[in-house]
């Protein structure tokens, strides 16, 4: 057998603790300007050193021959510029994250209707019900959901829990108490081809035309769909993020297919677009086939109210809003 040598990392560096003036003083004396140290002290107890170096971070003088940065500020850092982009976050988390669930909520309501009519309202209990578990998948499956149905404070299953004997809800009260990768890995992954091909029509990213299909593209974006609702639910930086696994995979090209709603994903197909700007795009196109169309309004009001954000960190071209997919 051959060996393997493992690269040895070295520790951590030691770092002696500074308080929130200490360090306010360093970013004041290496260049930072607008504000005082006392202010930007308590900025720093408010949010933390270390969330908001990701936010100053592209404010540092690059590092000759390397790829990063480090103090002092680059000539003319004003502090108002690096909140700006703070704010900015959590403003598009809150929306991103209202997009999510918007689409969370139609997946389980979905999935949970053609389950329960192709099954019945228990059939998930059954390793039949649910084809594409193994049967050891299956068993952990409902050992879990059992074990969340206990636990749930949600009115509906402790009035079932109280009243009714069955071990476990009927799957439309029961989807209401998962995870949503819980919901994922089991009643997505669990459901019938059939069901999940039915879905991709629903949600325009299928095709009937015969040789024009993206079957599997549906599985991969429910997945980007989870890492986003992480980062966004643990308040991760999230405007200018380069994720591979939050990035979506793009839809086929079929040139000859003028009608094919993939060929209008080009801008987003290039090197320069990176960050989240694929992800948005997609949550876009979902959340605008699900007839939530308010979505794209509040995105785009955010964007047109902070003009100072560079839209090449976040991976958009400058003509983006007025993109086919975009409409």
């Amino acid at each position: 057998m051959a060996s393997t040598t493992v690269a040895k990392l070295p520790p951590y560096p030691s770092h002696p603790y500074r308080s929130s003036m200490d360090l306010a003083q360093l970013l004041v004396d290496n260049g930072l300007t607008g504000i005082s140290v006392q202010d930007l002290a308590g900025r720093i107890d408010l949010v933390g050193y270390y969330r908001l170096k990701g936010y100053w971070y592209p404010f540092l003088t690059p590092v000759a021959g390397a790829r990063k940065r480090k103090l002092p500020f680059l000539s003319r850092t004003s502090w108002d510029s690096i909140w700006e982009r703070y704010v900015f976050d959590q403003e598009l988390r809150t929306i991103v994250f209202d997009g999510i669930v918007g689409i969370e909520v139609h997946l389980k309501s979905y999935m949970a209707s053609e389950l329960a009519k192709a099954t019945g309202p228990f059939g998930y209990t059954a390793p039949d019900g649910l084809p594409g578990l193994s049967p050891e998948e299956h068993r952990n499956a409902i050992a879990n959901i059992t074990s969340d149905y206990q636990r749930s404070s949600l009115p509906q299953l402790r009035h079932f829990r109280a009243t009714y004997s069955d071990p476990l809800p009927p799957i439309w009260m029961l989807v209401d108490c998962l995870s949503y990768g819980d919901f994922k890995k089991i009643f997505y992954k669990g459901a019938d081809p059939s069901i999940k091909r039915q879905l991709a029509l629903q949600l325009g990213i299928m095709s009937n035309k015969p040789g024009v299909s993206n079957e599997k593209l549906l599985r991969d974006w429910l997945e980007n769909i989870r890492i986003a609702r992480n980062k966004t639910a643990h308040h991760d930086r999230f405007w200018n993020c380069i994720d591979p696994k939050m990035t979506p995979i793009k839809p086929k090209l079929y040139p000859n297919d003028a009608t094919w709603w993939g060929n209008q994903w080009e801008p987003f197909r290039r090197p320069e677009s990176k960050g989240p700007a694929g992800f948005l795009t997609m949550e876009h196109y979902l959340l605008n086939q699900l007839g939530i169309t308010y979505w794209r309004n509040n995105f785009v009001g955010l964007m047109n109210r902070y003009p100072g954000i560079p839209l090449k960190h976040m991976g958009f071209p400058d003509n983006w809003q007025s993109l086919p997919i975009w409409q």
